[in-house]
This record gives C-alpha cells, structure tokens and sequence, in this order.
C-alpha cells in the first residue's frame, strides 16, 4: 500500500483493549489461516458500522465500561484510507447512537468487540449444526440402533 492510499494511526490504549486486541487477532489468523495483523483486521471491519449499530445500545455501552479504550500501550497501526474513512464513519455512527463522543479507540473495540461475537455466533451455531447431525441420525446411528 502506497503512502498515498494509506494512514497511519498512534493510539494510547489500555491493557483491557490491548488483549481484544491480541485476541481478535487470533481469531482472525485462525479464521483466514494466515498470519494477520490489526490494521488488517481493521482493513476487513471497517465497513461494519450499521451491523455494529444493530448491537443494544446498552450492550455496546457496558462493552465500552468494561474494556476502557485510552490507556499507556502505544499502537502505531498503518490502515487504508478507505479503512481509515470507514473508522472515522463508524466513530460518528456509534457516537450518535449511544449519544456519547467516542474515540478512534472506542470505535476499534467496538469494531472488534463485533468481530468476537461473530466468532463465538459461528461457533456455536457449527455445534448446533454438528448436534443436530447426531441427533438426526446421520452418523449411522439413529433412536438407539445403527441405520
């Protein structure tokens, strides 16, 4: 990415946000099975905003209590711009929605904080799927004998 086409962005964040920020990472890699990074991530996010808006309200504001954005970790992340734009839309989005001005910071977890419940959604929804296998007789074995 060109310097043109790209942005760098210097946050303070907290040891809370810090480890969203390593796990969502994780997630990330082990959903792409590559090696990613945060800006990345972002990269792939940052376009989310009206899916994040459809979280309550209330559950986006506890997140934010819980996981503190400003803190002592410097960040340095190096995003596109279109990704850059698509933050500062989420930001404004999310600000007027929980009628509180966030932070690039604020709208990163709250970025993430989606990507998490996503995740653990299709986790779930994969064992839901695999029981329902089972239960159904699709291994062989249905209402206790073998098909």
């Amino acid at each position: 990415m060109g310097a043109a086409d790209s942005r760098d962005v210097t946050l303070d964040i907290s040891e809370p946000l810090f480890r969203l920020t390593s796990e969502s990472i994780r997630l990330h890699s082990n959903e792409t099975l590559r090696h990613q990074t945060l800006s990345s991530l972002i990269d792939h996010r940052s376009s989310r905003g009206p899916k994040i808006s459809g979280h309550d309200s209330g559950t986006l504001k506890e997140h934010l209590h819980s996981i503190p954005s400003g803190g002592s970790i410097r960040l340095t992340l190096n995003i596109s711009k279109t990704s850059a734009q698509g933050l500062d839309e989420v930001k404004n989005l999310l600000s007027r929605r929980l009628d509180s001005e966030l932070t690039v910071a604020d709208a990163i977890s709250l970025l993430l904080f989606d990507y998490v419940v996503e995740q653990k959604t299709a986790r779930v929804m994969e064992k839901l799927d695999s029981h329902e296998s089972v239960s159904s007789g699709q291994n062989g074995f249905t209402n206790g004998g073998w098909n």
